[in-house]
């Protein structure tokens, strides 16, 4: 599931911090304190300060070995800290610049410090504008006589209310009202899956929240280039933590539980439209059955039948339909999918998860087991889409789980 917001924020570097390092051309990220802080004289503000400045100028954000982040719960940094860890390697990498605003450092819970930063990316035309990249949250504790950094995630396990419902482990957001009878859809749901793929019942944590904003706060991404689609709902798998983040006011969310077991049974083999493809045949998505999203393509081909479909990449995005919910990716996919598996049952779908990652090894999958080369591709999804039974207004909200 995918979030998706740009904000851009007017910025007066000298107004609206307190301290500053000097820019030079090899300094990466340009690290300053906000000018709303109030307690930077603090010993433990200092620490942590110092601690967060030295794991950034380090450069080796993906280490596991512990120096920086606690990994007694954790093996990585989770999926919404990597987004940014990567971010930065990829601008360290590429010689850029990006500025870390720390907006506050307050003790709160169980003897925690919370760290909340910005990043922001300078306009290249206007250096009094930014475009706020990041805002994140992390939390950080004496262990050993060291500070170390902990997840948000790790933290709200503590705090929250959580429910453990045989292999599930629900962090539950204080607003939420949890239901034990979608939990247990969740169960079985895992446990289909789990006989799917050929693999013991997998075990994750579950942190669910109303919507995608309340969800924010127990991810520690407050901001990334995902966040605050038009519709609040969503979630997304942390395939290398075993963690569902789930907005979507359940705690039923089995698009995501799919990803988990593809990742288990196949990680980093696939392209990400098989992978998103069968999470979104055997999960659907958004709260709807595979056959909402099939008929709101089909109903946007029957409108636009000249719309282009050659590209992979330019199709990596919403439906513009207006209903901001139905993403091509899960509805050709998911399609492809069906298809494969109406020839060659799950055999074939693991076949597709081992088949590479590249745009070449998706389209080699799709000639080798549907018989449909490359240039073939548009023509035969417009084709396929167009012999799909009609649904219904009526019928479509019926298609709601």
């Amino acid at each position: 599931m995918r979030f998706t917001l740009l904000f851009t924020v007017f910025f007066a570097a000298t107004h609206s911090c307190k301290s500053q390092v000097p820019q030079d051309a090899e300094q990466v990220i340009i690290y300053t304190i906000n000018g709303n802080v109030k307690n930077e004289d603090e010993a433990y503000f200092t620490q942590i300060n110092d601690q967060w400045q030295t794991y950034l100028n380090a450069g080796n954000y993906l280490q596991s070995e512990g120096v920086y982040w606690d990994r007694d719960q954790y093996n990585y940094p989770e999926i919404g800290y990597l987004s940014l860890l990567m971010y930065l390697r990829n601008l360290r990498n590429a010689g850029g610049q990006i500025q870390c605003s720390i907006l506050g450092i307050v003790p709160v819970k169980e003897e925690y410090f919370m760290l909340k930063a910005a990043f922001l990316e300078r306009n290249v035309q206007r250096k009094d504008l930014a475009d706020i990249k990041f805002i994140i949250s992390i939390y950080a504790k004496k262990k050993d006589g060291e500070c170390r950094f902990y997840s948000t995630t790790e933290y709200h396990r503590m705090i929250c209310k959580s429910e453990r419902i045989t292999n599930v482990n629900y962090v539950i957001h204080p607003d939420h009202d949890f239901s034990n009878e979608e939990a247990m859809q969740m169960e079985e749901f895992n446990d289909r899956m789990a006989d799917l793929f050929s693999i013991p019942p997998l075990q994750f944590d579950y942190v669910v929240a109303n919507n995608t904003r309340d969800l924010s706060d127990m991810f520690g991404v407050h901001l990334f280039e995902y966040s605050y689609e038009p519709v609040a709902s969503g979630g997304m798998a942390d395939t290398y933590n075993n963690i569902i983040y789930a907005g979507n006011n359940s705690a039923y969310y089995p698009h995501e539980v799919v990803h988990l077991y593809t990742s288990a049974r196949f990680r980093g083999r696939y392209h990400h439209w098989v992978d998103e493809g069968i999470a979104a045949l055997l999960g659907g998505s958004t709260g709807y059955k595979i056959e909402w999203h099939w008929e709101k393509l089909r109903r946007f081909l029957s409108q636009n039948p000249d719309f282009s479909m050659q590209s992979l990449t330019e199709l990596q995005t919403y439906i513009p339909n207006g209903a901001y919910t139905t993403d091509f990716r899960y509805a050709i996919g998911s399609l492809i999918c069906q298809k494969i598996i109406e020839k060659e049952g799950m055999q074939g779908i693991f076949a597709a998860l081992q088949a590479g990652r590249e745009e070449e090894d998706y389209f080699r999958i799709i000639e080798n087991k549907l018989g449909v080369a490359k240039s073939e591709f548009e023509g035969y999804i417009k084709s396929e889409f167009s012999k799909l039974e009609l649904i219904s207004d009526e019928e479509l909200k019926a298609l709601r789980y």
